[in-house]
């Protein structure tokens, strides 16, 4: 199959924002290159390396490009559109630097396949290793994660991913519901069933994204029928979120956008039990206060926030009443 490419070259703050925007428009398919993640891989040294040659590292360590991976099929027309109107907007904005658009066309072979260059095992928190299925690790007394993001978000490395993950392995799992909301790759959700939850409902607007779920809760040994993976938006399909309301959760986690969050919290009080906890991420730091104000509207107490770099990640209780 062949995908249209768009590339927007912009800066951190920019990416941040069209990611935010794609985001919360049900576009999930698209990648960011960040020459300032390849410094801190040097500086880190979470992969492993002797030596690298001196011209990898670009000189322009300020232009971020973000491009978008869309379907040659009526849907990824009308998302080509918006993701252009999107883009041009930004050009007003000086804020976000010098805009650059540009597009082209890519086999999906390609696309599955280049990524994986870039994606080795990392730890995570205190329990979790997170690694890729071609790649071998010395789990070191961790849990071991395995994950194939295919086209879905959801690898780990990304900062609201991390932070969630962080989050997780500090609740009280064993035995537990959970509700993972915008699951892409099922990384969430698994991470909570192999650290001990009884149960997990995903949820994503892609279809690709609860099939790449249920394929890597098989890929992890996660037994048949305790990951379940639901395709549709529960703000506009009244049958997905009576299917969803089966059951209370003991814990919903969601790593969406701050504005999202925000819409969903009225129905995420609904579904969740009286003093279960709820992990929010995807939150960039402005918009932080917006939803921990969301949070004590909708009588949830919070627990812990946690913060890297612009992103932030929020844990909280549901009052019991």
């Amino acid at each position: 199959m062949k995908f249209d490419e768009i590339t927007v070259k912009t800066n951190t703050p920019g990416a941040d924002f069209l990611a935010g925007e794609l985001i919360v428009n049900g576009i999930t398919s698209f990648a960011i290159n960040d020459p300032r993640d390849f410094l801190q891989i040097i500086d880190e040294k979470s992969v492993p390396f002797d030596y690298y040659e001196s011209d990898l590292v670009p000189e322009d360590v300020d232009t971020v490009s973000v491009t978008v991976y869309l379907t040659q099929n009526a849907q990824g027309r009308a998302r080509r559109e918006f993701v252009l109107m999107t883009a041009d907007s930004m050009k007003s904005r000086p804020e976000f630097g010098n805009i650059e658009i540009t597009g082209s066309v890519s086999d999906d072979k390609d696309w599955e396949n280049n990524w994986k260059e870039f994606f080795h095992p990392v730890k995570i928190g205190e329990k979790l290793i997170i690694k890729p299925s071609w790649e071998e690790c010395d789990p070191q007394g961790r849990t071991v994660l395995e994950i194939d993001p295919e086209s879905s978000f959801g690898s780990g490395r990304h900062e609201t991913t991390k932070l969630c993950l962080e989050s997780i392995e500090k609740l009280p799992l064993a035995g537990a519901d959970v509700l993972d909301m915008g699951c892409g790759s099922g990384i969430l959700g698994i991470a909570a069933c192999l650290l001990g939850a009884k149960s997990c409902v995903g949820v994503d607007i892609e279809e690709n994204a609860a099939e790449i779920t249920e394929k890597n809760a098989r890929i992890n040994g996660i037994p048949e029928g305790t990951v379940t993976a639901l395709c549709g938006n529960i703000l506009e399909d009244k049958k997905l979120l009576e299917k969803i309301k089966t059951k209370e959760y003991d814990i919903i986690l969601s790593n969406i956008v701050a504005d999202v969050l925000c819409e969903m919290l009225p129905i995420f009080k609904d579904l969740i039990k009286d003093g279960g906890r709820i992990v929010l991420s995807g939150i960039i730091a402005p918009r932080k206060e917006k939803v921990l104000a969301a949070l004590e509207a909708n009588s949830f107490a919070v627990k812990d926030v946690r913060s890297e770099n612009d992103w932030a990640a929020i844990v909280a209780e549901k009052a019991c009443i």
